[in-house]
């Protein structure tokens, strides 16, 4: 059996970390603002993964990664960037700027067949296919494009389709309850084939450690994903994940005296540089 994972999403905008409601942006502050009021370096011991991505309308990728450079300086664990990735050459990029794993969305529609040449060179095991979903009447509609374009197949056709392609990680995003707090759309999981083997990351709609929770108990749920940096501000997360290994879910346990010397030993380096 997988651990359960907590993962922390940044989300990056010409220059600037913002936050999402239903995919419209509010400014948050720049990388500076963030080390300042957000320490990552502390953060890192209570999440087990970060996700970058860029929601910039104009991507550039060179400014993109010297930014989430800085970020994630002081996080040893592991770190996804994505975000208008087009090309095999803009996946290497991402890789040799600290990427462990690379996020992917809109590829899946205008060429999956650079999805599987990606991970023919870098291993399946380092792509995340990321699907953008709306609840309908009839089911779910998906969106690509920063959610500007809809996917003319329905919910359950989409799986089948991605299921061909090579993956390592399904990051399932609502957009209604993007940035809400009301918890995460649990429904969709009902979609999922019985086949599917990749593991599966919630995200859209956290508000507290009990939507975690509630993710987390599904069986389909390998992970979940939160955006919003003020609703685990200060203390949030240390206290979501005790929550949740209070709750008896197997969770990966750092040691947090180990991670404090390797901090230790990384800063000296730097000091004497």
């Amino acid at each position: 059996m997988l651990k359960k994972r907590i993962i922390f999403t940044l989300l990056f905008n010409e220059g600037e970390f913002v936050l999402s409601r239903n995919f419209t942006l509010q400014k948050v502050g720049n990388s500076e603002w963030l080390e300042k009021n957000y320490n990552f370096k502390q953060i890192s011991r209570y999440i087990d993964e970060l996700i970058i991505l860029n929601v910039s309308r104009k991507k550039n990728i060179k400014k993109f990664c010297e930014i989430a450079q800085r970020v994630i300086h002081h996080c040893f664990v592991p770190i996804s960037f994505g975000g208008g990735i087009t090309s095999v050459k803009e996946a290497e990029i991402l890789f040799k700027a600290g990427a462990d794993k690379i996020v992917i969305n809109s590829l899946i529609d205008t060429n999956p067949k650079i999805i599987n040449k990606i991970a023919k060179i870098f291993g399946s095991q380092s792509i995340i296919l990321s699907i953008d979903f709306k609840k309908e009447m009839d089911g779910y509609s998906i969106w690509t494009k920063d959610g500007k374009i809809r996917n003319k197949k329905n919910i359950s056709s989409y799986l089948n389709f991605i299921s061909e392609l090579n993956f390592g990680e399904l990051y399932l995003n609502s957009m209604d309850r993007d940035g809400t707090g009301f918890g995460y759309e649990l429904e969709i999981l009902k979609y999922i084939p019985d086949n599917f083997t990749r593991p599966v990351i919630m995200s859209g709609g956290a508000g507290n450690s009990n939507h975690f929770l509630h993710a987390l108990k599904k069986r389909q749920v390998d992970a979940v994903a939160t955006a919003n940096l003020f609703n685990f501000i200060g203390d949030g997360l240390k206290i979501a994940r005790k929550n949740l290994i209070n709750s008896l879910l197997k969770f990966p346990l750092w040691d947090d005296i180990m991670l404090k010397k390797l901090d230790g030993h990384f800063s000296s380096k730097k000091s004497k540089l």
